[in-house]
């Protein structure tokens, strides 16, 4: 996704969420997926633009084999790495919960659904890719609809 097409989905998804508490800036920069280290860097950017805390979500940066498609890193390992580092970098991390989307109860952890039983609804990057490219459509529970146009439109 170029940049340009990135910066409009923020925009989009900024008008979406409309929330006063949550400040939206577009940092140029592009993933690489290299793992806990590149969740680091992340983290000393954002400490550079005068960010106090950094939210790390689940398997950031995070990639995959090419030839077992098996995950190169565990999927809290960035989190602990960047909780590990916070206290040299006078940050503080906000870890992300792994949250899914259940039919009988919208969005919840991962260990709740699991616990209860729910019926999770899922979805891969490659899956809404393949259906993004094919004009089909996309379930709301996993983009907005406005974020899409935009994807759709850029595609």
């Amino acid at each position: 996704i170029s940049g340009e097409v990135r910066f409009q989905t923020y925009e989009r998804l900024a008008a979406e969420v409309n929330n006063p508490r949550i400040r939206w800036a577009y940092l140029p920069y592009s993933m690489h997926m290299a793992g806990p280290r590149e969740a680091l860097q992340h983290m000393i950017i954002r400490k550079n633009y005068g960010c106090t805390h950094f939210i790390i979500g689940r398997d950031m940066a995070g990639c995959k084999s090419s030839v077992s498609g098996d995950d190169f890193y565990g999927p809290y390992q960035a989190q602990d790495f960047a909780r590990e580092n916070a206290p040299e970098l006078g940050m503080e991390t906000v870890p992300s919960l792994n949250l899914v989307y259940t039919e009988e109860e919208g969005y919840v952890t991962a260990e709740h659904a699991e616990a209860r039983g729910l019926h999770v609804k899922k979805l891969s990057g490659t899956q809404f890719r393949q259906m993004l490219r094919g004009g089909e459509e996309i379930p709301e529970w996993f983009a907005f609809r406005s974020v899409v146009e935009v994807l759709r439109a850029a595609a």
